[in-house]
């Protein structure tokens, strides 16, 4: 008989659940004809598709740009099968019109001229003419607006080859001699700085599923743009452990300059390229674009990640070495067939947004580590591929689960199903990662090869599977190695020295010992071991005197530490260590940030709100400034000033839900009734279901061998679990 207590707990699981479940309904169709997408046209007309301008027009001027456009994802976008399999699931299972969310992106041209509705009589892409053409020229050069409320949240007016002096523009196919005659009306009519911004590419590249496609509420996903407007490449933020020299937009990694010989755009025989390498290697290889694949390989093997052998740990005594050394003795005795643990350190610090980024419930990135004894036997070895393509079940994976309303995982990538992440460990960007492989050292004194990768996959084999199952097609996506170190380990004199020590991209010798760990230390902070951290950037911080940024990491860790006992002796440390750092370098405003923290947990309101002030003056767009202002402002009753500063936090996120809270309780206090009504409704609207964190406990429960990643600072060893792939009636239904 089941225990009267776990009765209770699974009757409010039930209930619970159910609760959730219940505001799920059979959805009404989208009566606005862009619905349930947020894109829109100037005038709200449809845009019939013989005015969008075949990409075919653009090549006789723009012959390399056309050729690079050619082999794009954005040229792919709406027809390649990885994506479409997943939409057609929406198509079959809600019907063509709520399509529109997921085609604003991926098949615009049908979306705008009206072919997603009952009545155009398609019941399968392709929808229009243009479809093979995806996110052709004439829709990204046609877009006059970005917002940043997530997919598809640009505006878009009928398509213009030129424009008057002021703007206005004019209709027709011109000749290319026409076009020619009049170069900046031309510009005029297809160019805007707007296209030169990232909240451009956050139309699309920031993703909302709203309750008109869900029958839920506003999901916020996956947002390469606010990862990074958050980054040390935005320059707006003071908080990135690793700022960058110069600020750096998607267009630096994702449209560098490229040669051009036949491009009437090319300026000093340059142009931006419109190939927009990313982590794609699934859809052109389908395609059989052989330059694409090969240059989206090298793509993202140049020192994207860094991979690091960093420590070992014995696990008989907890003694550390650290860190492993290319040459020196690291004073470590281990035993024969005692166990060890290898603490290998990834770092993202090149992306500037997480690895790996975006759809990570479908994409594949994992460790891949293995010791080999001197004879050539594997010892240990985790994250390998299996005969049948499927992924080591115990790997150390980077990944998202997203559940459904009754706890089950979306693998097919159906976001309208959506209710909450059960588990996302993506490395943000300029932070880390530590992952443990426990082995046992083998019989007697002899060397010991450690090998670490970090792997991706562009999909998961079993999806991977699906699709070309249903493609009748036969294909093996390549597993790119994109870190790599290699180190030999030998007990000599019961000491164990490395051998040999190299890396993919860095070389070791690069890889000074302060940075190395500084990387362990973030790794650490990030697994919520901030002792641990605030030692290690402690030693980071002596090999390393003259940068005042890595005593305020000790303090960011030593914060962290404090349990507020009546001493509060980290707490004191910290703003000793901040003090020391602004002795230094009044300058460093990061410091100033951590600063006001220390005088707001102390009480003194006034100098917090004075250092958050000065801070923010430096970096006005940086959120987590904005916020510890607005909400210190508001606790000093200084209601106007924090309204003003919640505002501007608005307008930088629109989806911040802490924002409009704290703008509706402050309109309200002003009597400004209709604008705390809005706010109300749009924090209402953007905040967690803080019921839906049960489905995540749910899943647990059902999936206990998940239990051990979901620890982030979990060891994987020859007794790890094995995670078999979730499939079939235990996963949310496809049809």
């Amino acid at each position: 008989m089941m225990p009267i207590v776990m009765q209770l707990i699974q009757q409010r699981f039930t209930l619970n659940v159910s609760a959730i479940a219940q505001q799920r309904q059979v959805l009404p169709v989208p009566t606005e004809q862009f619905a349930p997408s947020n894109a829109r046209t100037e005038d709200g007309a449809l845009i019939p598709v013989e005015q969008f301008f075949p990409a075919a027009r653009c090549a006789s001027c723009h012959q390399d740009t056309h050729q690079a456009w050619g082999e794009s994802l954005h040229r792919n976008a709406a027809r390649e099968p990885f994506y479409r399999e997943s939409a057609d699931i929406l198509l079959r299972t809600r019907g063509i019109e709520f399509t529109r969310h997921c085609e604003s992106c991926h098949t615009p041209v049908a979306l705008f001229s009206g072919a997603l509705t009952k009545s155009s009589g398609k019941t399968a892409a392709p929808f229009t003419e243009l479809d093979h053409e995806g996110v052709t020229c004439s829709v990204c050069h046609s877009i006059t607006d970005a917002r940043l409320d997530g997919t598809g949240s640009f505006t878009l007016r009928r398509p213009a080859l030129l424009a008057r002096e002021d703007g206005a523009p004019l209709y027709g196919d011109f000749t290319n001699e026409q076009i020619l005659a009049d170069i900046p009306g031309h510009k005029r009519a297809v160019m805007r700085s707007i296209l030169k911004s990232p909240e451009f590419c956050a139309t699309c590249h920031k993703v909302d599923a709203p309750p008109s496609l869900n029958g839920y509420k506003h999901i916020r996903g996956f947002s390469a743009y606010d990862e990074w407007q958050q980054s040390g490449a935005s320059h707006e933020s003071v908080l990135p452990f690793y700022p960058r020299p110069e600020r750096a937009d998607c267009r630096a990694c994702h449209m560098p300059k490229v040669e051009s010989a036949n491009d009437r755009a090319a300026k000093q025989g340059k142009i931006a390229s419109h190939r927009w390498l990313g982590a794609n290697i699934a859809a052109p290889l389908f395609y059989d674009q052989s330059k694409q694949v090969e240059l989206t390989k090298q793509f993202l093997q140049a020192n994207v990640l860094e991979v690091d052998i960093f420590a070992l740990k014995r696990e008989a005594t907890g003694e550390l070495v650290a860190p492993l050394l290319a040459e020196g003795d690291n004073c470590f005795s281990p035993l024969p067939g005692e166990e060890v643990t290898a603490e290998i350190v990834v770092s993202n610090r090149n992306a500037a947004h997480s690895f790996p980024p975006e759809v990570r419930d479908l994409y594949e990135a994992w460790v891949e580590f293995e010791a080999v004894d001197a004879a050539g036997k594997t010892i240990y070895h985790s994250g390998y591929i299996k005969p049948d393509g499927m992924l080591d079940d115990s790997a150390h994976v980077y990944k998202q689960i997203i559940l459904d309303e009754q706890a089950r995982p979306i693998t097919r990538h159906q976001i309208w199903l959506t209710n909450i992440k059960a588990y996302d460990n993506a490395i943000l960007p300029g932070r880390s990662d530590v992952a443990r492989f426990r082995f046992r050292m083998p019989e007697g004194q002899q060397p010991v090869s450690l090998r670490a990768k970090v792997n991706y996959r562009r999909l998961n084999q079993e999806y991977t599977t699906y699709v070309l199952t249903r493609q009748k097609r036969q294909m093996t996506l390549p597993v790119v190695r994109m870190a790599e170190a290699v180190m030999t380990v030998a007990a000599h004199d019961h000491e164990l020295m490395p051998a040999k020590h190299m890396t993919l991209g860095k070389s070791p010798s690069a890889r000074l010992l302060w940075e190395r760990w500084n990387d362990y230390a973030i790794g650490l902070l990030e697994q919520a071991q901030p002792a641990q951290a605030a030692d290690a950037f402690h030693r980071a911080a002596a090999l390393n005197p003259s940068d005042t940024n890595l005593l305020v990491n000790q303090a960011i860790a030593e914060m962290r530490t404090e349990k507020f006992s009546q001493v509060r002796e980290q707490w004191r440390r910290a703003d000793l260590l901040l003090d020391s750092a602004l002795q230094l370098d009044p300058n460093n405003w990061r410091g100033r940030f951590f600063k006001s923290l220390i005088l707001r947990g102390d009480g003194r309101l006034a100098e917090a709100a004075d250092q958050l002030s000065q801070v923010a003056t430096h970096y006005p767009r940086d959120r987590e400034v904005l916020r510890n202002l607005g909400q210190t402002l508001y606790t000093l009753k200084q209601t106007m000033p924090a309204r003003e500063v919640f505002e501007r936090l608005s307008k930088i996120d629109p989806t911040d839900s802490g924002a409009w809270q704290f703008l509706s309780s402050m309109y309200a206090s002003e009597g400004r009734q209709a604008d705390a009504e809005r706010a109300q409704s749009l924090y209402l609207k953007w905040r967690d279901d803080p019921r839906a964190y049960e489905l995540a406990l749910r899943f647990f429960a059902a999936h206990p061998q998940w239990g051990d990643e979901r620890v982030s600072a979990h060891i994987h060893s020859e007794h790890s679990a094995y995670r078999p792939v979730i499939v079939g009636l235990q996963a949310a239904p496809d049809r």
